[in-house]
């Protein structure tokens, strides 16, 4: 799976509604509805207008917008924008800005935080005028046909609107310097007292100097006369300006109880939604919900489709109780974070991370094919050496790129091994990845996702150190865990390990007192075969510095195996 050379950047959804309602006014519903499925959303996904959407389909969008009207159409935006349907867009800068100058200032929150691949900046404003630049971190190829650069104008258009100004003028500049930047400018109507007082004065002496004249005649204009017409004209004039200013600012006020009320409106939509029932539906804006995958105590993960370009994805959310657990929301971090550090072909990969407008956290992956060690293992009991060796190699490889990042696994387990089978060639092996990061340790991350000295793992597959709640549990810890799993995968039973002082743990939890004369683990080493009981007793050694040095020493121990053609069976 390729990995993009830039970020995914995204924005609110509120351009698509606006270019929805242009064309119903242009061309009429049918037309619109048609638009709509041509870039594969629905009404729907458009409702919520605070949506975040990926800038491709918002370009996707723009493109066939203006195939469906034209490029002159989209002078159609502005008004549109600040429409009843869009105006819960700008709820954060309405409610934050008082002038048209903080909302520019302000213009980069409309997008939120995450995924935003535009940092705006002001360059220099004054009195109906103001100047910024933008820098690009995304894709430059979607600004090369200048759709995206259009819709800027638009949305900064906009926005003095909002405060009630009129006769709007906004352009691009052009790049600015860097490839990755673009310069706007804004004008805006707004009434100068001085302007407006001696306008109004030379209006009126002139306007009161001709009636005057005719009236009276040239002799009966005097400079009292003169003077005091004029004042009267300034004065109309400062009234009138007056009057403008308080219509703006019945307007604004009248624009931010808008945006509060919408805000309301989808807040409650947005709380009425269960992640129980999202079959169809547009999650975190870009993931198209096909059907419910699997459910656990705090998540759900679902098989979903992104919408830019029609990738099968696996999503994880998590369950509306959790969503605002600190811990389980901190695990679906960890586990991000974990991958996003560790990528190699035997790991899932992490497409994306985020919350969903309710706060629920997300995390998108590749999506598997095929089943787990776990269940391959319930339907078989165990497997032959040749059909193990392979998974565990590739699991070591897998760990030696999670340890070299600084990552320690603690839950290597059956279920946590996926098998990908290849659909198009079915007769081919398949081959592992590890899943399920949620309990990851990254070195040097100090916070801690559960209780301090609290053992973290599974039981049966834990270390001696993982069970003690060591805080210097290391990528050994790992390579005990998978030791323990080519047991079970070669014997059909989870391994009981054995204390030093010769205690076997029992499945029930309780100690009792075992002495062997084996290094390992009793008469239970005499199920494995042969060539792999030295590989597994230096794997699951007691003592970490007994055991293999790194994932990389146990994955040549494996190759030796399959290379030298040894005696597998005992």
């Amino acid at each position: 799976m390729n990995r993009r050379s830039f970020p995914q950047g995204q924005a609110n959804g509120s351009l698509l509604k606006a270019l929805r309602r242009v064309i119903v006014d242009l061309k009429g519903h049918a037309v619109a509805d048609s638009w709509l499925r041509g870039i594969e959303m629905s009404a729907v996904d458009i409702e919520d207008e605070t949506r975040m959407l990926p800038l491709e389909t918002r370009h996707r969008a723009l493109m066939a917008f203006t195939k469906v009207c034209s490029v002159e159409a989209l002078s159609r935006l502005p008004r549109a924008l600040v429409s009843s349907e869009c105006i819960g867009a700008w709820v954060r800068i309405l409610r934050n800005a008082a002038t048209v100058d903080e909302a520019f200032s302000q213009i980069g929150s409309m997008d939120g935080d995450a995924s935003v691949t535009v940092r705006w900046e002001t360059v220099a404003h004054g009195r109906g005028r103001w100047r910024g630049r933008i820098s690009i971190a995304h894709d430059p190829s979607l600004e090369a046909d200048g759709l995206l650069d259009l819709a800027r104008v638009a949305e900064l258009s906009a926005i003095p609107t909002l405060f009630g100004w009129p006769g709007v003028k906004a352009r691009s500049l052009g790049r600015s310097g860097a490839t990755f930047q673009r310069e706007y400018a804004v004008r805006w109507q707004v009434p100068n007292p001085w302007w407006s007082a001696g306008i109004g004065g030379v209006a009126g002496g002139a306007l009161g100097a001709m009636f005057v004249v005719a009236r009276f005649g040239i002799s009966g204009v005097d400079l009292a006369t003169t003077l005091g017409l004029v004042a009267l004209g300034a004065g109309l004039g400062i009234l009138r300006m007056r009057d403008r200013v308080r219509r703006a600012e019945t307007e604004a006020h009248v624009m931010r109880l808008r945006a509060l009320e919408r805000s309301l409106t989808l807040r409650e939509s947005r709380e009425s939604e269960s992640i129980g029932h999202m079959d169809g539906l547009l999650a975190a804006g870009q993931y198209r919900i096909v059907r419910q995958m699997g459910a656990g105590a705090t998540g759900v993960i679902y098989e979903a489709v992104r919408v830019v370009d029609n990738l099968p994805i696996a999503l994880k959310l998590l369950r509306a109780v959790a969503a605002h657990d600190a811990v389980a929301s901190d695990r679906l971090r960890r586990e991000s974070e974990a991958l996003r550090l560790s990528w190699h072909p035997n790991v899932v990969e992490v497409l994306d991370e985020g919350y969903l407008p309710d706060g629920t956290a997300y995390l998108a992956m590749e999506l598997l094919r095929g089943e787990t060690l776990a269940a391959r293992l319930r339907a078989h009991r165990c497997l032959t050496p040749e059909e193990i060796l392979p998974i565990a190699i590739e699991v070591c490889d897998a760990l030696s790129a999670v340890h070299a990042a600084g990552v320690v696994h603690r839950d290597i387990k059956p279920s946590n091994i996926y098998l990908v089978s290849d659909r198009s060639h079915p007769e081919l092996p398949a081959h592992a990845k590890i899943l399920d990061f949620g309990i990851a340790r990254v070195e040097w991350e100090e916070t801690r996702i559960t209780h301090s000295g609290g053992p973290l793992g599974s039981p049966g597959y834990m270390s001696p150190e993982q069970e003690r709640g060591s805080a210097d549990v290391d990528g050994r810890s790992d390579l005990f865990s998978l030791g323990a799993v080519l047991y079970e995968c070669l014997v059909g039973d989870p391994p009981p390990p054995l204390l030093p002082s010769g205690l076997i743990r029992m499945a029930s939890g309780v100690s009792s007192t075992a002495r062997s004369s084996e290094p390992f683990a009793h008469k239970a080493m005499s199920l494995v075969p042969g060539a792999f009981r030295p590989i597994i007793e230096k794997a699951m050694a007691f003592d970490p510095a007994e055991r293999y040095e790194d994932a990389r020493s146990f994955g040549v121990a494996l190759r030796s195996v399959m290379e030298a053609g040894a005696q597998i069976s005992s």
